[in-house]
């Protein structure tokens, strides 16, 4: 079973950002853990540039950031008295930092955070988190960042979507939807999008008169297969059957196997199909941040952003592992 030891949540008290507090409480009665609350103050430099050329003796180390950390941890702390289960709680945390999205990803990693969670858009009006913020971290991040959309609830996980652009960067994706999917009832769908304008897909050869995406489909379920067995350090195994397959996980002595199944389809953009079929199809979807392949084809870079900031289920990124 997946333990999650401690769970970072970043807000800037807004009503979307707080709604990561309900996904943090479901995971942590799921997996266990602490949850820790972080909020980033933004260093101005300038606007101390600016007080000191006016001769005010105003110092904004010395005079202005003391009061607002405080008064912003005490605001966490109610937060996390009003929000957070009580058994659950952790620390409250407060940065000065010129770069929020690069100050949670490098706190998340330096307290050994095993996931971020975070509303994939914060208030409208608010100067620390915007949807870029959370597209920020999501990319830097070593961590892995569960963005949760506006409005979103936590509730049963039965279908975990894994996009794939061909590549196996996007095939790491499937560590983490087995992670989740070992606690779960659920079944992973790898989701691929042949483009418009090109997709590595096309480059596979096929037999003559077979159909373009049910040859496509093949082709990826085998370089899934393949992939699973170069990488037995990921104790996940591909097993075929009928009437679908399944992914192994080995622990402890122990199997889980969770079905999987393979769709693909045409469409003019990927991240457009992957929201859409996500949105009437999936529960949670889990992809890898980044992915680059044939001329600098970037798939899991610019579409991850792009369907984290509109897609409408809680969005699981995962930064690949290198491996030999």
């Amino acid at each position: 079973m997946l333990h999650l030891n401690r769970i970072f949540v970043a807000t800037d008290f807004s009503d979307d950002s707080r709604a990561a507090y309900a996904f943090a409480n479901a995971f942590a009665l799921k997996y266990g853990g602490k949850i820790d609350l972080l909020h980033v103050i933004p260093s101005f430099r300038y606007l101390n540039d600016s007080i000191s050329r006016m001769g005010l003796p105003i110092d904004m180390d010395k005079d202005i950031y003391p009061r607002l950390l405080q008064d912003t941890e005490a605001r966490l702390r109610e937060d996390m008295t009003h929000f957070i289960l009580t058994d659950h709680q952790g620390d409250v945390i407060v940065k000065v930092d010129f770069k929020a999205a690069d100050c949670i990803a490098r706190l998340a990693e330096q307290r050994q955070a095993d996931v971020i969670v975070m509303g994939a858009t914060g208030s409208a009006k608010s100067i620390l988190f915007t949807g870029s913020t959370t597209e920020k971290v999501t990319r830097i991040a070593t961590t892995p960042v569960l963005s949760i959309p506006k409005d979103a609830v936590p509730g049963d996980v039965n279908v975990i979507m894994v996009p794939s652009d061909y590549s196996e960067t996007s095939f790491h994706a499937l560590r983490g939807a087995m992670s989740m999917a070992d606690s779960l009832t659920a079944e992973i769908v790898v989701f691929h999008v042949v483009e418009l304008f090109g997709s590595l897909s096309e480059n596979e050869p096929r037999e003559a008169g077979r159909d373009e995406l049910d040859s496509i489909r093949e082709n990826l379920t085998q370089r899934i297969a393949n992939w699973l067995e170069r990488h037995p350090e990921f104790n996940i195994r591909f097993e075929a059957g009928v009437p679908h397959a399944h992914l192994v996980l080995s622990k402890n002595g122990e199997e889980r196997r969770v079905p999987i199944k393979v769709r693909v389809t045409k469409g003019l953009s990927a991240h457009y199909e992957v929201t859409e079929y996500a949105n009437e199809h999936a529960d949670m979807i889990v992809m890898t941040t980044h992915g680059r392949s044939g001329l600098n084809h970037l798939f899991l870079g610019s579409t991850t952003e792009r369907v984290v900031h509109a897609t409408d289920i809680p969005v699981l990124t995962w930064r690949p592992v290198k491996t030999a």
